[in-house]
């Protein structure tokens, strides 16, 4: 078991700097309540409710947490007595156990599969920046696309690929490419005219581009040696770049941290995510030595070298990209993040489409429809997420009413990022739009919901939650608008799986969705008390089991979606056992002789008499709602937590969100013996 975390400092001396700076951030948050936030759906419209109230109208936040009788019942430490669990002791107020239990299925079932079952490794046969990950398959001498394959390549790459990850100019690398074709023709090396990062960049384009073709013409579900055959082009076109880069000589240019950039990339869609960290770790530092985090005021302009503009450019929207991607990398994996905005001071890209632009400058005063709109709102939604998690994530001890009010200033930001979007990213329908933009306007509203739940999920816990009236009420608002986040995530993942938009092929979105349905999982323990209705219960258990068959359905076996999938199993038992218990509390019903309607093969309870048969109907929904998913029955008969939420904190959602990257190898029989007997 992990060490306990610390119990939080609620009163000292020298925190009461933090409670004056909050008391007066309250203050203005109350004066500007935050309600949920306009989440646009795909028609392009306000997806909330309408009403005069500012409120959820399936998913209401519960009132009764707030009040004080229960305020009172908080358990404020870890050390609460313990509980028999297959003969052996545990500790029940542990808010990771159901983690335990996750990390020993991966570890026993899940974790190196592929590796030991297919290609008689394990990790401890990979590098140590490869441990783990998928090892790459390759048949030789690769087998450079022709030339018009190789442009519809690139066109798949920045209409569907990217997103807004665009540090590329396309027309360079149109003209990069018919250079190393024209080598390959010739039987010449492909860096003999253009170099080794050029190429690189070149063969990591077609690598990506190969790689969602491959996904898209196939089952989102390939076995394990299917895996292995259909992607091997794309493995062998990134293996070439690869060792160019690791052959590329003298000080480093632009190039070099473009081509590393976007094998990340790769690497992150290919699931190989521990050489992506490493990979990204080496860029950063590339990326460091060219100053690009910094603005070029050009102070020795008249002994220095005019800059080309599409160089400029370019360099600004590289640095972007890696800042964007350290953020979320960060989160990932659990670790620091690299980049902090006191060390920054690079301006944002110009709004110029790459067709527009020239070596002395943009050819046009303005462009409507802009690509590069994309990566400038991401870059600076991103700068955003990096103040909530140093605000509201903190490691310092510093009171959750410092953390909660600066979530919801922080929200407020947020709402204003919103706003500020331009028509073509927010308020028109995605489906109406071209592929690129399409995909832009997708990227943005997964990743802003992903920001508002990151700030307002702590309002989840029963133990962040201050006696004043002010703070009850915006603690209200931030769980409304946590749950409504979560909710329009997991609509966009069901319809992308559902419509085949290539759910299976994006890193991110897999992330998201488990993030997602976290929020779901907890607010279902938090609300067994039944404050929500039965159909409201069932709609939101209905689409969060959707997902999470899309989610485990995704990738391959020792992938972290995988993982992901395996994680939230553990977590949707403890639910349902929350949920069991709350209906098996219900009084008994007087009469059960109620009509039943017959809808396929399931039995249905009729709503005629709702206040009479309630206590049957939540028994239904907690019996048969929650079936059995991937060969994992639930096993009741185990004995379920105490509400392990009740002694979590803030910073435990992020131990949370990295789970999935564990420390699977420390597990073993004396370390946590009483989960041998746990399935």
């Amino acid at each position: 078991m992990p060490a306990p975390t610390p119990r939080r400092i609620t009163q000292t001396g020298n925190l009461q700097p933090y409670r004056e700076n909050a008391a007066v951030d309250l203050q203005q948050t109350s004066a500007a309540r935050v309600y949920p936030h306009p989440i646009l759906s795909d028609s392009g419209e306000d997806s909330r409710p309408a009403s005069s109230t500012p409120r959820m109208n399936t998913l209401p936040p519960t009132v009764s947490r707030f009040n004080e009788a229960e305020s009172t019942q908080i358990i404020s430490s870890r050390s609460s007595p313990g509980l028999e669990v297959a003969g052996q002791y545990a500790d029940p107020t542990s808010g990771h156990s159901f983690l335990h239990r996750a990390w020993r299925r991966i570890s026993n079932n899940d974790s190196s599969l592929i590796l030991r079952g297919q290609l008689g490794l394990t990790e401890d046969d990979q590098l140590l920046p490869r441990a783990g990950d998928k090892p790459f398959l390759e048949k030789g001498q690769i087998q450079l696309p022709s030339l018009e394959r190789g442009r519809e390549l690139l066109t798949l790459y920045f209409d569907v690929c990217i997103a807004t990850y665009r540090l590329l100019h396309r027309p360079t690398v149109e003209t990069w490419l018919a250079t190393i074709s024209e080598s390959a023709r010739l039987h010449k090396p492909l860096f003999s005219d253009i170099g080794h990062a050029k190429a690189s960049v070149v063969l990591s384009v077609l690598a990506i581009a190969s790689f969602h073709e491959d996904k898209a013409r196939g089952s989102s579900a390939f076995s394990a040696i299917n895996e292995g055959t259909v992607r091997v082009q794309s493995d062998e076109l990134f293996c070439e770049a690869a060792r160019l880069t690791e052959a590329e000589s003298g000080i480093p240019r632009l190039e070099s941290a473009q081509s590393r950039l976007i094998q990340v990339l790769y690497l992150l869609m290919s699931c190989r995510f521990n050489q992506a960290w490493y990979t990204f770790g080496h860029t950063l530092q590339i990326i460091s030595a060219l100053g690009l985090h910094r603005r070029d005021d050009r102070k020795w302009s008249s002994t220095s070298r005019k800059r080309d503009y599409i160089e400029e450019q370019c360099r600004k929207r590289t640095f972007w990209v890696a800042y964007i991607l350290d953020k979320y990398l960060g989160v990932v994996f659990g670790r620091p993040r690299h980049y902090h905005d006191d060390d920054i001071d690079q301006d944002f890209p110009d709004p110029v489409n790459d067709q527009d632009m020239t070596s002395s400058g943009p050819a046009v005063s303005h462009a409507d429809d802009c690509h590069i709109d994309a990566l400038v709102f991401h870059a600076k939604l991103s700068q955003i997420t990096e103040r909530i998690l140093r605000e509201v994530y903190t490691i310092k001890s510093v009171p959750d009413i410092a953390r909660l009010t600066a979530a919801h200033r922080l929200g407020l930001e947020l709402r204003a990022w919103r706003a500020s979007l331009p028509p073509l990213l927010g308020a028109i329908n995605p489906s109406s739009l071209i592929p690129s933009f399409r995909r832009q306007a997708t990227m943005l509203k997964l990743s802003y919901c992903h920001a508002v739940m990151l700030a307002h999920r702590p309002f989840l816990l029963k133990n962040t939650t201050d006696d004043s009236d002010e703070m009850r009420s915006l603690a209200k608002d931030g769980l409304a608008e946590c749950i409504f986040a979560s909710r329009s995530i997991l609509d966009a993942v069901d319809r992308m799986a559902r419509e085949g938009r290539l759910f299976h092929a994006f890193w991110f979105t897999h992330y998201v969705c488990f993030c997602a349905l976290v929020v779901v999982y907890v607010w279902m323990i938090q609300e067994s008390s039944n404050t929500t209705t039965r159909d409201e219960r069932r709609n939101i258990l209905d689409q969060a089991e959707r997902c999470l068959q899309h989610l485990a359905q995704a990738t391959a076996s020792n992938s972290p979606s995988r993982k992901y999938s395996i994680i939230l199993q553990e977590l949707r038992n403890e639910a349902k056992r929350k949920t069991a218990k709350s209906a098996q509390d219900q009084p008994q019903p007087r009469d059960l002789s109620s009509t039943t309607a017959t809808q396929g093969s399931e039995s249905v309870v009729s709503f005629t008499d709702i206040a009479q048969d309630q206590s049957m109907q939540d028994d239904h929904a907690a019996t048969h709602t929650w079936q059995p998913l991937f060969d994992s029955p639930i096993d009741s008969a185990i004995p379920g937590l105490q509400n392990f939420l009740d002694v979590w904190q803030t910073t435990d959602w992020l131990h949370l969100d990295s789970s999935a990257f564990g420390p699977f190898a420390d597990l073993d029989s004396a370390s946590v013996p009483w989960m041998n007997n746990v399935s």
